[in-house]
């Protein structure tokens, strides 16, 4: 009985982290009308760098860190969380809520893509369609938003740095699984994390110089704490604690959450819908995602298959 109750439990964390990143790309676009994106995501990480440190630096029962794993956490965290925090939020502010949510959910293609690159897993027919129909639905969507003529449509470079950023994620999520098995997946994370921040402050130094916080309203902290703290930092704890507790097969399902949820608040909220091409372009992507999601495979590295909000 305990047991289940403890399964219970973590299904049901798994559900209000899956829930945190999808109104995190809400939240954002509400402070996307106060700072810039990358003001926005230079504020949030700042709120969340001190428990990152603590993390990795602090954490009871942390492992000292060799030099060589040391130096590798940080380039996974520069290649991996550090793409993917500069890109994202320029990615969200340039395309619509509903289709930037969509393509959050081309990361587990991403991460089947880098297990064949590097020979981690081999390829299947279901691999590979899911890979081709992704490509498809992406490509439907960039020719929709090339060809639009509304200020307020979707960017090509919107949509590139969302899927960019996703890769990134998923360059993160398929190597720092391996320093896992060594050190405590908390303090991994952590450092991972740090490294991330600082990769962008710097990307962003001059829009973070330029930044008066003394003139910030309260709704451009309301949403930069919980987007920082909530949605990047606590949720992606959580995460990896679950992957700990039930496997990452149980996990991963909880990664095509988000971008339902995404589609729901934005209709709610903004009123915003796909229109008829991007409703096409982005059935395509989920048909790929989920029929990849489904090949029987045996990996020599099981990547987990997780979705952030960044």
């Amino acid at each position: 009985m305990d047991n289940e109750r403890h399964t219970l439990g973590t299904h049901l964390i798994l559900a209000l982290v899956a829930f945190s990143w999808g109104t995190n790309n809400i939240i954002m676009k509400i402070g996307f009308n106060h700072v810039s994106a990358g003001q926005f995501g230079g504020i949030r990480m700042l709120f969340a760098f001190p428990l990152m440190i603590y993390l990795a630096f602090f954490l009871p029962g942390r492992i000292r860190f060799s030099k060589k794993d040391f130096v590798g956490i940080m380039a996974v965290g520069i290649a991996g969380l550090g793409v993917f925090q500069t890109l994202f939020p320029i990615g969200i502010d340039e395309t619509s809520t509903p289709l930037g949510g969509i393509l959050m959910a081309t990361m587990p293609i991403q991460v089947v893509i880098i297990s064949l690159l590097f020979r981690l897993e081999k390829p299947t027919w279901k691999a590979i369609a899911g890979i081709l129909l992704t490509i498809v639905g992406l490509a439907i969507i960039t020719i929709a938003a090339g060809e639009s003529s509304s200020h307020e449509d979707t960017t090509i470079r919107g949509i590139l740095f969302v899927v960019l950023a996703e890769l990134g994620y998923g360059i993160n999520t398929t190597f720092l699984r391996p320093y896992m098995r060594r050190y405590p997946p908390l303090q991994v994370t952590g450092l991972a994390m740090a490294t991330s921040v600082i990769m962008y402050e710097l990307v962003y130094l001059s829009e973070m110089r330029a930044l008066d916080f003394t003139t910030l309203p309260p709704v451009a902290w309301l949403t930069t704490i919980y987007s920082g703290l909530i949605a990047f930092l606590l949720a992606n704890v959580m995460w990896n604690l679950s992957v700990k507790r039930i496997g990452s097969t149980q996990v991963a399902v909880y990664g095509n959450l988000p971008p339902v949820v995404v589609l729901i608040l934005s209709a709610l909220i903004f009123q915003d819908l796909l229109n008829i091409v991007q409703m096409l372009g982005s059935l395509i992507i989920l048909t790929g995602v989920i029929l990849a999601q489904t090949r029987s495979t045996k990996p020599s590295i099981t990547p987990t298959v997780q979705n952030t909000v960044g």
